[in-house]
């Protein structure tokens, strides 16, 4: 595991310096959208502020990912990012609410807008910043659900930057006011989309679903294909993490071939592994058909039997 906490360390490094980054932003388009008027300049503050959040939550996510297994936590605080991840997809979703609402309002009462050099030098500081940000986050981006979250904000962030700073020309060359509107809707909408799969992807770990890359039935007939093994039942697959799974499972094998059981679980460990990128196998091996040899787990409540 140290080699996943000197990750988690440069990541948290990089997270501290984004957030930094983002917070001077924030506030400098804030200022500006304010005494401009720019209410797509406004959507963009409040998403930057949403990313600040985000990336706060992730940075203790990061941190929390490393500390060690407990008596109590027997597989350490590895959801601690999953949960940080969700919270933060939550809170994107709110605020595009209240993006879309604001541009409601705005639709029917326009606003001219003030101060343009001042919204457009503001709007271009903060692309710089962005980028900057992406830059940090780019190499990390594949390493955690938390780390992926982090670059979804950055990156929608600065095409929703891109999308102001050309709006806002397009609006003091034109005079017309709707793109105010029309931009911030879509930047509530692009908000929304870089959520769903953050939300998604946390939901199916909460839920213990086999990972979305994860093929059960290849496991279960690969499992199979290896020698003395005559059946495989009770088999679970899941996420403890957005990068560790783990599994678990009965092996039945001959009498003859019970001796063999330490081999055979190293075998089956080292390939799931190898193929699978499964790091936590709990196998149990018997002799004989247990009370449940069915493939899927089938549990029982108030003496009526149920499948999962």
């Amino acid at each position: 595991m140290a080699h996943s906490h000197d990750h988690n360390h440069v990541s948290g490094k990089k997270l501290f310096w984004t957030i930094i980054f983002n917070l001077i932003i924030t506030i400098a388009e804030f200022i500006g959208g304010i005494l401009s008027g720019y209410l797509a300049l406004i959507a963009d503050a409040v998403h930057n502020l949403s990313d600040v959040a985000a990336l706060i939550l992730a940075w203790l996510g990061a941190k929390g990912s490393e500390l060690p297994a407990t008596k109590k936590s027997t597989y350490g605080f590895l959801r601690i990012e999953v949960m940080t991840a969700f919270i933060s997809a939550v809170s994107l979703v709110v605020i595009s609410i209240f993006i879309m609402s604001e541009a409601y309002d705005r639709f029917f009462n326009p606003q001219e807008l003030k101060y343009p050099i001042m919204f457009i030098s503001v709007s271009v500081i903060g692309l710089i910043g962005n980028i900057v940000s992406i830059l940090l986050l780019l190499s990390e981006k594949g390493k955690s659900l938390n780390m992926k979250t982090a670059f979804l904000h950055m990156t929608y962030d600065a095409l929703s930057s891109v999308a102001v700073i050309i709006g806002g020309i397009v609006i003091i060359m034109t005079d017309i006011y709707i793109i105010d509107v029309f931009l911030s809707f879509v930047i509530a909408l692009m908000i929304l989309w870089s959520s769903y799969s953050v939300l998604k992807e946390a939901v199916l770990i909460f839920l213990e679903a086999v990972p979305p890359e994860i093929d059960f039935d290849k496991v279960h007939n690969e499992m199979m294909s290896i020698e003395k093994i005559k059946d495989v039942h009770d088999l679970h697959i899941w996420s403890l993490s957005s990068k560790e799974i783990a599994l678990s499972c009965h092996i039945c094998v001959d009498d003859s071939d019970l001796s063999d059981g330490p081999t055979l679980t190293r075998k089956i460990n080292s390939m799931l592994k190898e193929k699978f990128k499964i790091g936590h196998g709990t196998i149990q091996v018997e002799t004989h058909e247990c009370d449940n040899s069915e493939l899927l787990c089938n549990h029982t409540h108030n003496g009526k039997h149920h499948s999962h």
